[in-house]
C-alpha cells in the first residue's frame, strides 16, 4: 500500500491538498511560499527541521504524551515549596462541574459577543451581589491578585492623596511588577524587609519607613 503524497493533518483544518488548492486560487497564488517572499532569503531556513514523524492517530499521541507526563513528579505526591503562587492549591470539585457547563463554557476572555461565559458568569455574580448588599450597582470582581492589590492601592491613593505605598519583599516578582505599572506615575512603591526565620515583615523596618506620605501597607 503506498502512502499519500501529501499528509492530512488529523488536527488542523483545512489539510486537504484539494481544499488547500481551492483556497490558494481564490486568493491568486500557486503555492503557500508565495505568502512569504517578503521574508528576506538570508533570514529564510533551508535545512529540514529535527522533528519526529507525525503520529497519525489520536491513540498513538495520546500513548506517546502520557509516556512523557509519566516521567514527571507531581505535587500530588510530593509536597512542594515553590511559592510565587506556584503552591499546591485545592479546587473544590464543585468548581469543575459549574465551568463545565454548556452556559458558562467559552473561551477564556475575549469580546462580549463571543465570551458568553465569562459574561454570564459575571451578570450571576452581581445579581446576587446587589441582592446581598442591597444596592442597585456593583462592580464586577477583580481580574487576579495582582489586580486585587493595585486596585487597592490606587483607592487608598484617590482617598488620601499620598504618593508612597510600602510593600513587603515578601512579595512575588510578578505580583510586584503589576503592582508598579498600576501605581506609575504617581505611587511610589518602597520595599519593606522581613524576618529570614518567620517571613512575616520586618515591624522595626516598617516604623522606620512609614511616615505622612504613606498612603498603604501590602
Amino acid at each position: 500500500m503506498t502512502k499519500p503524497n501529501h499528509f492530512i493533518h488529523p488536527y488542523i483544518p483545512n489539510s486537504i491538498p484539494e481544499i488547500k488548492q481551492e483556497m490558494l486560487k481564490e486568493i491568486g497564488i500557486n503555492d503557500v511560499m508565495e505568502l512569504y517572499e517578503d521574508i528576506p532569503d538570508e533570514l529564510l531556513f533551508k535545512g529540514k527541521m529535527n522533528l519526529p514523524e507525525p503520529l497519525l492517530s489520536e491513540w498513538e499521541l495520546q500513548s506517546h504524551v502520557e509516556q512523557i507526563l509519566s516521567k514527571n513528579t507531581s505535587c500530588k505526591q510530593n509536597l512542594n515549596f515553590l511559592g510565587a503562587g506556584c503552591y499546591q492549591h485545592y479546587v473544590p470539585a464543585i468548581c469543575d462541574e459549574i465551568i463545565n457547563r454548556a452556559e458558562f463554557l467559552t473561551a477564556y476572555a475575549g469580546e462580549p459577543y463571543e465570551d458568553h461565559g465569562r459574561f454570564q458568569s459575571l451578570f450571576e455574580y452581581e445579581s446576587m451581589m446587589a441582592e446581598l448588599v442591597d444596592m442597585d450597582v456593583v462592580n464586577v470582581p477583580t481580574y487576579d491578585w495582582a489586580q486585587a492589590a493595585a486596585t487597592s492601592i490606587r483607592m487608598a491613593y484617590r482617598i488620601n492623596g499620598r504618593r508612597e505605598v510600602l510593600i513587603s519583599k515578601t512579595v512575588g516578582p510578578e505580583r510586584l511588577k503589576a503592582i508598579k505599572n498600576y501605581c506609575h506615575p504617581d505611587i511610589s512603591v518602597v520595599l519593606v524587609d522581613f524576618n529570614k526565620k518567620t517571613g512575616l515583615m520586618d515591624l522595626d523596618d516598617l516604623q522606620q519607613k512609614i511616615s505622612e506620605n504613606t498612603t498603604a501597607v501590602y
